[in-house]
């Protein structure tokens, strides 16, 4: 089996934002800064 470059691009990760679960990633923050839960509000 051989592959090509356009196969081995297509594997890796896409470019923007990574998805870190529950705990929201960068777009969890940009877009919806209201739903994510900080840790300096615990401190108050």
């Amino acid at each position: 089996m051989t592959t090509s470059k356009k196969d081995d691009e297509v594997r890796k990760d896409p470019p923007g934002p990574v998805d870190h679960g529950r705990n929201g990633g960068m777009a969890t923050r940009e877009n919806a800064p209201e739903v994510v839960e900080r840790s300096d509000d615990d401190e108050k």
